[in-house]
């Protein structure tokens, strides 16, 4: 996308209406002295996309800089406006700063979605170039450059989407840690093995043992391979009375199960708890952070409000003092930036107080699983399951105080000990009550053969299943984790292939394009690297090869002119990189600091490299200006010049080339209407660029007054220079004729009686061209210079010596 008209009235120094038509996507060079507007174009645009002018932003003008880009000499009534017109003309829209209520306001004309969407597009592209703006990123931290880059290559929701699997793999692993499967399946073997004598890990291992315990009973009935054929033996066994003494023992044996799981998970109540409460120590050693921890939600919640454009007025929406929005926004970024460390460190916390919260929950969990089991119902055991309620409760107690523990009152955590309290002897003796209850059932039963070998074939059978039903549970959660491990490995891997991709190809055109402007530099091989601590990106730093040897930062060894050239480049690489939409730059007053050498290498740069896009160039420095308008002659480019006067503001000056062909096309057409005028403009003109050039003073005026010199004036005194220098032209004859022939471009000037011919107004402009060949060179178009001062001939000349005269004092 390329401008192919843009017209601007009432924006910054421009009053009235000025149009600049680029077609078809022609670049342009603008001259204009520091004050005269130039930078107006570039304010226009800026707001245009951003709705903002960044560089007039502060506390004294307002958050956005609006106010100060109304032209001061509008009257209520007038609208200031921008309006673009595209190489697409479904995005041509006109932009207007109105007052409304006494209250700046502002709209598009192009209310279409389309447009909508290409204004949004624009917003990640970097578009306008400013000299104040070329070491911002160069000098930021690393954080801060990776954060823009970020932010514009849309890495930021790339690394949202890692947080999302890293969580997924973290809760994985965490889940896995608090079912502890391997803790339970060891509870469960070593049951198994109280009844047979072994272990069993196997299918195979678990029917021979069902073998072994009938083959005394010498039963008919054969053992498969499948549980149909374990219920048919354990069906052929069953009496009544044996199931219920079986239940009984399986039910002991489940409550002891159960207090035995919740011993593991006391262990990891009180390891977890441990770590959970030194966190919170660490974090209250510093009362600041204890501030800034209990401040975050505040400052996150009071950022969001400001950049979601929630509260736009110009005060503190908390305090209400008045307070620049935009300086309000970056010190509630600052703030929450340092919060990063301090962030983290909550956040460990409060996972390892949520890990301890699920342990609990677990603890609890076991209880009422004991709780609910027909042994600790009957009647004798009374007295044992007032002791587990017992437990419950003191679990429970802690539960509560968990739950209430807030981080923003860190000094009121508890210590392990007053968390919660359990003496494991007390634990021990009941499991050890219960173990004898269950032994008693046995020992009555103990000459039984048949109820001793019912009963565990009825336990195993159960044991068994529930490992078994633990070792697919555990499979599935531990595949779970592997898979997202894989993923998010896979994920970390290719994010940053993409970054090192992306970086090491701007890395690359950034590299050419400071060679390419500093061709005899011992600077090489200058890189953005990303810098990462435990699969996280924390930065980006600029590496470059001084004399060989591996440096950074650049402000190390580089000077000021060879920083502002790396700034430079490193915005042109970005723009190759990051602008998809737009092809079209702007370039303001970007070339201060630069030595001689590196503004025509620039010039050449933006010429031979980037004759694709379309750059508005903007410059005060003359000589530049002149460097760059003989390079772009002939290659699509517009050369324009700002001049500033009080009645219109700034505005574009007309080439003399432009002149001269309108009036040479009047003539032709025989067409009088203003052309006297235009004449007269033409001599103007050409008398400043000669009195210019040979120095000729003229006498002091201030401000535009100094600008708007009048022709017969600046004609006296050039004949004045010729004769001081005892210059041949000082007494051609055209002098003469030019101050009697001005009459006709004075009176057509200003409303008169007097009316023109053509052929008066052909014998004035004759005359101007005849003055005009006097100074200048066909063969090099330029006119004599005082730059061109030969000092042994004491002559004056052209650029390329054909046209020279005396210039003797």
């Amino acid at each position: 996308m390329k401008v192919k008209n843009l017209e601007i009235s009432g924006i910054r120094g421009i009053r009235k209406i000025v149009n600049l038509d680029l077609s078809p996507g022609k670049s342009v060079l603008i001259y204009g002295d520091n004050g005269s507007g130039k930078s107006s174009f570039a304010d226009a645009l800026e707001w245009f996309y951003y709705d903002k002018v960044k560089h007039l932003t502060s506390e004294e003008i307002d958050t956005k800089g609006i106010t100060a880009l109304r032209n001061t000499f509008l009257s209520d009534d007038q609208d200031a406006y921008f309006d673009l017109k595209y190489s697409n003309s479904k995005y041509d829209s006109k932009k207007r700063l109105f007052l409304k209520k006494s209250k700046l306001t502002s709209e598009y004309s192009n209310a279409s979605q389309d447009f909508k969407d290409y204004l949004g597009a624009s917003l990640k592209e970097n578009l306008i170039l400013r000299y104040k703006d070329l070491l911002r990123f160069i000098l930021s931290t690393k954080a801060e450059k990776l954060e823009e880059i970020s932010q514009i290559i849309g890495f930021s929701e790339v690394s949202k989407v890692k947080g999302v699997f890293k969580k997924a793999v973290g809760d994985l692993k965490k889940e896995l840690k608090i079912k502890d499967y391997e803790n339970h399946k060891g509870i469960k073997q070593r049951q198994i093995m109280d009844q047979i004598g072994q272990s069993l890990f196997d299918d195979n291992q678990y029917f021979n043992a069902i073998n072994e315990l009938v083959a005394p009973l010498n039963l008919s009935v054969e053992i498969r391979d499948d549980d149909a054929s374990v219920d048919k033996i354990l069906e052929l066994l069953k009496k009544p009375k044996d199931q219920e003494a079986v239940e009984q023992q399986l039910s002991y044996e489940k409550v002891i199960e159960n207090l035995s799981n919740f011993k593991a998970s006391f262990d990891n109540i009180c390891s977890s708890y441990k770590s959970f409460y030194e966190k919170c120590q660490q974090i209250a050693k510093d009362q600041d952070k204890l501030k800034k921890i209990s401040l975050e939600p505040l400052l996150s919640q009071g950022f969001s409000i400001l950049e979601k454009r929630l509260y736009e007025e110009n005060r503190c929406p908390l305090c209400l003092q008045d307070k620049n929005r935009e300086e309000l926004i970056d010190e509630l970024r600052k703030r929450l930036e340092e919060l990063t460390i301090v962030k983290k460190e909550k956040q460990s916390a409060l996972d390892e107080k949520n890990t301890t919260q699920r342990f609990v929950q677990e603890a609890i969990t076991e209880i009422n699983n004991a709780l609910k089991e027909k042994s600790l119902l009957l009647d004798e055991n009374s007295d044992l399951r007032k002791k587990v309620e017992r437990l419950k409760e003191i679990i429970s107690t802690a539960l509560e105080k968990l739950q209430k523990t807030d981080l923003s009152e860190i000094e009121q955590i508890s210590k392990f000990e007053d968390f919660i309290s359990l003496d494991m002897t007390y634990l021990q003796d009941l499991i050890s009550s219960l173990a004898d209850k269950k032994a008693k059932i046995i020992t009555g039963k103990k000459d039984d053969l048949i109820f001793t070998i019912y009963s565990k074939i009825f336990s195993v059978r159960q044991f068994y299943d529930e490992i078994k039903s633990m070792k697919k549970a555990s499979e599935v959660l531990t595949k779970q984790q592997q898979s997202m491990e894989l993923i998010y490995n896979e994920f970390v891997k290719k994010q940053r292939e993409g970054l090192c991709a992306f970086l090491e190809s701007i890395s690359s055109d950034m590299n050419d394009l400071y060679l390419f402007m500093n061709t005899s530099e011992n600077v090489s091989a200058i890189e953005l690297i990303p810098l990462d601590e435990d699969d996280e990106f924390v930065g980006i730093t600029l590496q470059f090869k001084f004399h060989g040897k591996p440096e950074s930062p650049p402000h190390k060894y580089l000077s000021e002119s060879h920083l502002n050239c790396l700034g430079i480049c490193l915005f042109l690489a970005s723009v190759k990189a990051f602008n998809k939409f737009n092809k079209f730059i702007i370039l303001d007053d970007v070339i201060s600091s630069f030595d001689t050498n590196h503004r025509a290498r620039f010039a050449r740069l933006l010429v031979e490299k980037f004759n694709d896009y379309q750059i508005f160039l903007f410059t005060h420095e003359k000589d530049w200006f002149e460097i760059v308008s003989n390079m772009v002659k002939g290659k699509n480019w517009l050369i324009k010049k700002i001049c500033w006067d009080y009645d219109s503001g700034a505005s574009i000056e007309e080439p003399l080339t432009d002149l001269k062909a309108r009036i040479e096309t009047k003539i032709k057409n025989s067409d009088s209407l203003e052309l006297g005028n235009t004449i007269r403009k033409y001599l103007e003109r050409l008398l400043k660029d000669i009195c210019f050039n040979l120095e000729a003073k003229v006498r002091f005026r201030f401000n535009e007054d100094n600008e708007n010199r009048m022709a017969n004036e600046l004609l006296s005194e050039l004949k004045g220079k010729l004769k001081d220098r005892k210059c041949e032209l000082k007494d051609q004859a055209v002098f003469e004729r030019l101050n009697a022939s001005m009459f006709l471009g004075n009176r057509t000037s200003h409303d008169s009686t007097f009316t023109e011919s053509i052929d008066d107004l052909k014998m004035f402009y004759g005359d101007v061209m005849e003055l005009e060949g006097l100074f200048r060179c066909d063969p090099c178009n330029n006119l004599i210079s005082k730059k061109c001062y030969d000092n042994i001939e004491s002559t004056i000349r052209c650029s390329c010596g054909k046209l020279k005269y005396n210039w003797k004092k």
